[in-house]
Protein backbone atom coordinates (compact mmCIF):
# COMPACT_ATOMS: atom_id res chain seq x y z
CA UNK A 1 0.00 0.00 0.00
CA UNK A 2 1.21 3.51 -0.86
CA UNK A 3 0.23 6.41 1.40
CA UNK A 4 -2.22 8.70 -0.42
CA UNK A 5 -0.01 11.65 0.56
CA UNK A 6 3.49 10.36 1.40
CA UNK A 7 4.94 13.88 1.20
CA UNK A 8 2.60 15.64 3.61
CA UNK A 9 5.41 16.14 6.12
CA UNK A 10 7.20 18.63 3.85
CA UNK A 11 4.82 21.62 3.91
CA UNK A 12 5.32 22.51 7.62
CA UNK A 13 9.09 22.38 7.10
CA UNK A 14 8.89 24.81 4.19
CA UNK A 15 6.63 27.15 6.16
CA UNK A 16 9.04 27.16 9.10
CA UNK A 17 11.99 28.04 6.86
CA UNK A 18 10.20 31.02 5.33
CA UNK A 19 9.04 32.25 8.73
CA UNK A 20 12.65 32.26 9.94
CA UNK A 21 13.78 34.22 6.87
CA UNK A 22 11.08 36.85 7.42
CA UNK A 23 12.63 37.74 10.79
CA UNK A 24 15.71 39.25 9.11
CA UNK A 25 16.24 42.13 6.71
CA UNK A 26 17.89 41.06 3.46
CA UNK A 27 19.18 37.75 4.87
CA UNK A 28 22.13 36.09 3.16
CA UNK A 29 21.27 32.65 1.78
CA UNK A 30 24.02 30.39 0.47
CA UNK A 31 22.61 28.45 -2.47
CA UNK A 32 23.74 25.16 -3.98
CA UNK A 33 23.97 26.49 -7.53
CA UNK A 34 26.36 28.64 -9.55
CA UNK A 35 26.08 31.96 -11.34
CA UNK A 36 26.20 30.65 -14.92
CA UNK A 37 23.54 28.02 -14.21
CA UNK A 38 20.81 30.25 -12.73
CA UNK A 39 21.69 33.93 -13.19
CA UNK A 40 18.06 35.11 -13.18
CA UNK A 41 16.97 32.98 -10.21
CA UNK A 42 19.79 34.27 -8.02
CA UNK A 43 18.54 37.83 -8.57
CA UNK A 44 14.81 37.09 -8.54
CA UNK A 45 13.95 37.88 -4.89
CA UNK A 46 14.95 41.41 -3.88
CA UNK A 47 14.47 40.86 -0.15
CA UNK A 48 16.96 37.96 -0.04
CA UNK A 49 20.67 38.06 -0.86
CA UNK A 50 21.09 34.77 -2.72
CA UNK A 51 24.71 33.69 -3.18
CA UNK A 52 25.65 30.75 -5.41
CA UNK A 53 28.44 28.63 -3.92
CA UNK A 54 27.84 25.32 -5.72
CA UNK A 55 27.79 22.77 -7.01
CA UNK A 56 28.38 21.11 -3.64
CA UNK A 57 29.75 17.78 -4.82
CA UNK A 58 32.52 15.63 -3.27
CA UNK A 59 35.88 16.89 -4.50
CA UNK A 60 36.94 13.58 -6.07
CA UNK A 61 34.12 13.92 -8.62
CA UNK A 62 34.31 17.68 -9.11
CA UNK A 63 37.70 19.41 -8.99
CA UNK A 64 39.86 16.41 -8.04
CA UNK A 65 41.72 18.36 -5.35
CA UNK A 66 40.97 15.73 -2.72
CA UNK A 67 40.80 12.23 -4.28
CA UNK A 68 39.78 10.75 -0.91
CA UNK A 69 36.62 12.92 -0.75
CA UNK A 70 34.21 10.55 -2.48
CA UNK A 71 30.97 10.69 -0.52
CA UNK A 72 28.45 12.93 1.15
CA UNK A 73 28.57 12.59 4.91
CA UNK A 74 25.12 11.00 5.01
CA UNK A 75 26.36 8.21 2.74
CA UNK A 76 28.35 6.73 5.62
CA UNK A 77 25.09 5.73 7.32
CA UNK A 78 23.73 3.99 4.22
CA UNK A 79 26.79 2.64 2.49
CA UNK A 80 26.42 -0.94 1.38
CA UNK A 81 29.21 -3.42 1.76
CA UNK A 82 28.31 -4.68 -1.71
CA UNK A 83 30.23 -2.69 -4.30
CA UNK A 84 29.73 -5.24 -7.08
CA UNK A 85 27.69 -2.67 -9.00
CA UNK A 86 30.92 -0.69 -9.60
CA UNK A 87 32.62 -3.76 -11.05
CA UNK A 88 29.52 -4.38 -13.15
CA UNK A 89 29.55 -0.79 -14.43
CA UNK A 90 33.24 -1.00 -15.26
CA UNK A 91 32.56 -4.07 -17.41
CA UNK A 92 30.01 -2.26 -19.62
CA UNK A 93 30.88 -0.34 -22.82
CA UNK A 94 31.33 3.42 -22.64
CA UNK A 95 28.08 5.39 -22.63
CA UNK A 96 25.90 2.26 -22.70
CA UNK A 97 24.27 2.07 -19.24
CA UNK A 98 20.97 3.59 -18.11
CA UNK A 99 21.00 4.59 -14.43
CA UNK A 100 17.56 4.71 -12.77
CA UNK A 101 17.00 6.25 -9.34
CA UNK A 102 14.17 8.21 -7.74
CA UNK A 103 15.99 9.42 -4.65
CA UNK A 104 15.47 8.62 -1.00
CA UNK A 105 11.92 9.98 -0.56
CA UNK A 106 9.84 9.55 -3.73
CA UNK A 107 7.39 6.64 -3.59
CA UNK A 108 6.26 5.06 -6.86
CA UNK A 109 3.17 2.89 -7.21
CA UNK A 110 3.43 -0.77 -8.18
CA UNK A 111 1.81 -0.13 -11.62
CA UNK A 112 4.36 2.63 -12.29
CA UNK A 113 7.25 0.37 -11.29
CA UNK A 114 5.97 -2.32 -13.65
CA UNK A 115 5.85 0.18 -16.53
CA UNK A 116 9.41 1.33 -15.82
CA UNK A 117 10.50 -2.31 -15.88
CA UNK A 118 8.72 -2.81 -19.21
CA UNK A 119 10.37 0.27 -20.72
CA UNK A 120 13.83 -0.84 -19.61
CA UNK A 121 13.35 -4.34 -21.00
CA UNK A 122 11.98 -3.04 -24.31
CA UNK A 123 14.91 -0.64 -24.69
CA UNK A 124 17.32 -3.56 -24.52
CA UNK A 125 20.01 -1.43 -22.88
CA UNK A 126 21.96 -2.45 -19.76
CA UNK A 127 20.76 -0.60 -16.69
CA UNK A 128 21.49 -0.03 -13.01
CA UNK A 129 18.23 0.48 -11.11
CA UNK A 130 18.07 1.54 -7.47
CA UNK A 131 14.99 0.08 -5.77
CA UNK A 132 15.04 1.00 -2.10
CA UNK A 133 14.21 -1.66 0.44
CA UNK A 134 11.10 -0.75 2.40
CA UNK A 135 11.16 -0.51 6.16
CA UNK A 136 10.62 -3.94 7.62
CA UNK A 137 7.13 -4.76 8.80
CA UNK A 138 6.38 -6.53 12.04
CA UNK A 139 4.88 -9.99 12.28
CA UNK A 140 3.82 -12.35 9.53
CA UNK A 141 2.96 -9.66 6.97
CA UNK A 142 6.61 -9.04 6.09
CA UNK A 143 7.05 -11.84 3.54
CA UNK A 144 3.59 -11.28 2.06
CA UNK A 145 4.35 -7.59 1.49
CA UNK A 146 7.69 -8.43 -0.13
CA UNK A 147 6.01 -10.87 -2.50
CA UNK A 148 3.27 -8.35 -3.33
CA UNK A 149 5.79 -5.64 -4.21
CA UNK A 150 8.05 -7.92 -6.26
CA UNK A 151 8.18 -6.97 -9.93
CA UNK A 152 6.54 -9.54 -12.20
CA UNK A 153 9.53 -9.56 -14.58
CA UNK A 154 12.33 -9.43 -11.99
CA UNK A 155 14.20 -12.40 -13.46
CA UNK A 156 14.20 -10.90 -16.97
CA UNK A 157 15.38 -7.57 -15.57
CA UNK A 158 18.32 -9.15 -13.79
CA UNK A 159 19.44 -10.80 -17.03
CA UNK A 160 19.70 -7.42 -18.76
CA UNK A 161 20.75 -5.14 -15.91
CA UNK A 162 21.41 -4.88 -12.20
CA UNK A 163 19.06 -3.93 -9.35
CA UNK A 164 20.51 -2.62 -6.09
CA UNK A 165 18.97 -1.19 -2.88
CA UNK A 166 21.53 1.62 -2.67
CA UNK A 167 24.57 2.98 -4.48
CA UNK A 168 26.98 5.90 -4.35
CA UNK A 169 25.24 8.09 -6.90
CA UNK A 170 28.10 10.46 -7.69
CA UNK A 171 30.41 7.50 -8.18
CA UNK A 172 27.94 5.84 -10.54
CA UNK A 173 27.37 9.03 -12.54
CA UNK A 174 31.12 9.47 -12.90
CA UNK A 175 31.52 6.06 -14.54
CA UNK A 176 32.47 6.21 -18.25
CA UNK A 177 29.87 3.50 -18.91
CA UNK A 178 26.96 5.82 -17.98
CA UNK A 179 24.92 7.03 -20.92
CA UNK A 180 21.72 8.31 -19.31
CA UNK A 181 20.19 9.09 -15.90
CA UNK A 182 16.46 8.44 -15.39
CA UNK A 183 15.80 10.70 -12.41
CA UNK A 184 13.01 12.21 -10.31
CA UNK A 185 14.83 15.56 -10.79
CA UNK A 186 15.52 16.33 -7.16
CA UNK A 187 17.90 19.29 -7.02
CA UNK A 188 20.89 17.29 -5.80
CA UNK A 189 20.40 14.62 -8.45
CA UNK A 190 19.98 17.27 -11.14
CA UNK A 191 23.25 18.95 -10.14
CA UNK A 192 25.08 15.63 -9.89
CA UNK A 193 24.07 14.64 -13.42
CA UNK A 194 25.11 18.05 -14.70
CA UNK A 195 28.52 17.95 -12.96
CA UNK A 196 29.09 14.45 -14.36
CA UNK A 197 28.07 15.39 -17.89
CA UNK A 198 25.36 12.71 -18.06
CA UNK A 199 22.20 13.41 -20.14
CA UNK A 200 18.84 12.93 -18.43
CA UNK A 201 15.40 11.43 -18.82
CA UNK A 202 13.42 13.71 -16.49
CA UNK A 203 10.76 11.86 -14.48
CA UNK A 204 9.56 14.43 -11.87
CA UNK A 205 7.30 13.49 -8.95
CA UNK A 206 6.57 16.47 -6.65
CA UNK A 207 7.62 19.87 -5.17
CA UNK A 208 10.45 21.52 -7.14
CA UNK A 209 11.01 18.53 -9.41
CA UNK A 210 8.68 19.74 -12.15
CA UNK A 211 10.54 23.06 -12.27
CA UNK A 212 13.89 21.26 -12.32
CA UNK A 213 12.66 19.03 -15.15
CA UNK A 214 11.72 22.11 -17.18
CA UNK A 215 15.19 23.59 -16.63
CA UNK A 216 16.76 20.29 -17.70
CA UNK A 217 14.74 20.09 -20.90
CA UNK A 218 14.16 23.71 -21.96
CA UNK A 219 16.92 25.83 -20.39
CA UNK A 220 20.01 23.69 -19.95
CA UNK A 221 18.92 21.31 -22.74
CA UNK A 222 20.57 18.23 -21.26
CA UNK A 223 17.56 15.91 -21.27
CA UNK A 224 13.99 15.09 -22.25
CA UNK A 225 10.93 14.87 -20.02
CA UNK A 226 8.53 11.94 -19.90
CA UNK A 227 4.82 12.50 -20.55
CA UNK A 228 2.38 10.59 -18.29
CA UNK A 229 -0.89 9.18 -19.61
CA UNK A 230 -4.34 10.31 -18.45
CA UNK A 231 -4.01 8.18 -15.30
CA UNK A 232 -0.72 9.84 -14.39
CA UNK A 233 1.34 6.77 -15.30
CA UNK A 234 4.41 6.94 -17.53
CA UNK A 235 3.99 3.82 -19.65
CA UNK A 236 6.87 1.64 -20.76
CA UNK A 237 6.60 2.73 -24.38
CA UNK A 238 7.04 6.39 -23.35
CA UNK A 239 10.11 5.61 -21.25
CA UNK A 240 11.60 3.64 -24.13
CA UNK A 241 10.94 6.58 -26.49
CA UNK A 242 12.77 8.98 -24.19
CA UNK A 243 15.69 6.60 -23.70
CA UNK A 244 16.10 6.26 -27.46
CA UNK A 245 16.09 10.05 -27.89
CA UNK A 246 18.72 10.57 -25.20
CA UNK A 247 21.01 7.63 -25.98
CA UNK A 248 20.46 7.27 -29.69
CA UNK A 249 22.74 8.45 -32.48
CA UNK A 250 20.25 11.00 -33.81
CA UNK A 251 20.56 14.78 -33.78
CA UNK A 252 18.70 15.17 -30.47
CA UNK A 253 20.95 12.73 -28.63
CA UNK A 254 24.07 14.35 -30.05
CA UNK A 255 22.91 17.80 -28.95
CA UNK A 256 22.06 16.60 -25.43
CA UNK A 257 25.50 15.05 -25.03
CA UNK A 258 27.20 18.22 -26.27
CA UNK A 259 25.23 20.35 -23.84
CA UNK A 260 25.89 17.96 -20.95
CA UNK A 261 29.61 18.17 -21.66
CA UNK A 262 29.42 21.98 -21.78
CA UNK A 263 27.66 22.26 -18.41
CA UNK A 264 30.09 19.80 -16.87
CA UNK A 265 32.91 22.18 -17.80
CA UNK A 266 31.07 25.26 -16.52
CA UNK A 267 30.26 23.58 -13.19
CA UNK A 268 33.88 22.69 -12.59
CA UNK A 269 34.97 26.15 -13.65
CA UNK A 270 32.65 27.72 -11.05
CA UNK A 271 34.34 25.96 -8.11
CA UNK A 272 37.89 26.23 -9.40
CA UNK A 273 40.30 28.89 -8.08
CA UNK A 274 38.90 32.27 -9.14
CA UNK A 275 35.60 30.79 -10.36
CA UNK A 276 32.27 32.41 -9.48
CA UNK A 277 31.41 30.11 -6.56
CA UNK A 278 34.96 30.28 -5.24
CA UNK A 279 34.85 34.10 -5.29
CA UNK A 280 31.35 34.23 -3.77
CA UNK A 281 32.27 32.01 -0.85
CA UNK A 282 35.47 33.91 -0.12
CA UNK A 283 33.59 37.23 -0.20
CA UNK A 284 31.00 35.86 2.23
CA UNK A 285 33.69 34.64 4.64
CA UNK A 286 35.43 38.01 4.47
CA UNK A 287 32.12 39.71 5.28
CA UNK A 288 31.44 37.71 8.46
CA UNK A 289 34.98 37.87 9.87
Amino acid sequence: MVDSNPYGFALPLFEEQFELLERETKPIILVNTFDALEPEALKAIDKYNLIGIGPLIPSAFLDGKDPSDKSFRGDHFQKSEDSSYIEWLNSRPEGSVVYVSFGSISVLSKPQMEEIAKGLLDSGRPFLWVIREKEESNGQDKEAEKEEEKLSCREELEELGKIVPWCSQVEVLSSPSLGCFVTHCGWNSSLESLVSGVPVVAFPQWTDQGTNAKLIEDTWKIGVRVTPNDEGIVVGEELKRCLELVMGSGEIGEELRRNAKKWKGLAREAVSEGGSSDRNLKAFLDQIE
